[in-house]
């Protein structure tokens, strides 16, 4: 995801210079779910991410990646590859706007494995596991996983996938939507304020807007 950071704006800028339209930050929205995988001895081996982008950023993606050559609408098997490939080869320093903490320590996740893209109602998903870099004991623990872009940019809503919500499992998971106080309703009015081109003056600044799901074991 990271190398279409850049394309997009320079693409949304282009746009805008056609059509007039203005949108402030953030600019684009996902949908993602989040799951863990835990084994038999209930430790966290890695996580399971998916993302649906908006339908915006859809039609960008298809003409970023050159998809759809014969112009139906539909995406092949190649296509789909194609996007799961692109969307998962992130830079060394690039972890997925993904952030784990266990014990409020961030825990050291590794690259993308077993990616795959679909097409839903005209939106594409991209799903991946997110292993640990070392597996850890859930037993009586509970962890936080956010998603977010340290400049806001891209807008995660965070919802857990039906395999982490299991009553009979020893390890639940829970999402919290983010909820603005008030001085926090005050900076996203100031965020709406930016154009595209324009970047937060405080740092991390995604992190105070994003949903949290906390992963709890027995």
């Amino acid at each position: 995801m990271m190398q279409f950071k850049n394309m997009m704006a320079g693409c949304w800028m282009a746009t805008l210079c056609l059509t007039g339209t203005v949108q402030a930050h953030p600019h684009v929205f996902v949908d993602a779910h989040a799951g863990f995988q835990i084994d038999a001895d209930n430790y966290l081996q890695a996580l399971q991410i998916a993302w649906q982008y908006d339908a915006f950023t859809t039609l960008f993606l298809f003409d970023a990646l050159d998809l759809d050559s014969d112009a139906d609408g539909q995406l092949s098997a190649d296509d789909l590859a194609t996007v799961a490939s692109a969307e998962t080869d992130w830079p060394p320093d690039y972890n997925g706007d993904v952030h784990l903490e266990f014990n409020h320590n961030a825990t050291k996740l590794t690259r993308p494995e077993n990616a795959k893209a679909r097409m839903v109602d005209g939106q594409i998903i991209v799903s991946f596991d997110l292993p640990l870099a070392s597996p850890v004991d859930m037993s009586g623990q509970h962890a936080s996983l956010r998603l977010y872009d340290p400049v806001f940019y891209y807008a995660y809503s965070v919802n857990v996938m039906p395999s982490s919500q299991q009553l009979d499992a020893p390890c639940r998971a829970t999402a919290n939507p983010f909820k603005p106080n008030e001085a926090e309703a005050s900076a996203l009015v100031q965020l709406a304020a930016l154009s595209r081109e324009e970047t937060p003056d405080e740092p991390d600044i995604g992190a105070q807007f994003s949903d949290e799901v906390v992963l709890t074991c027995r």
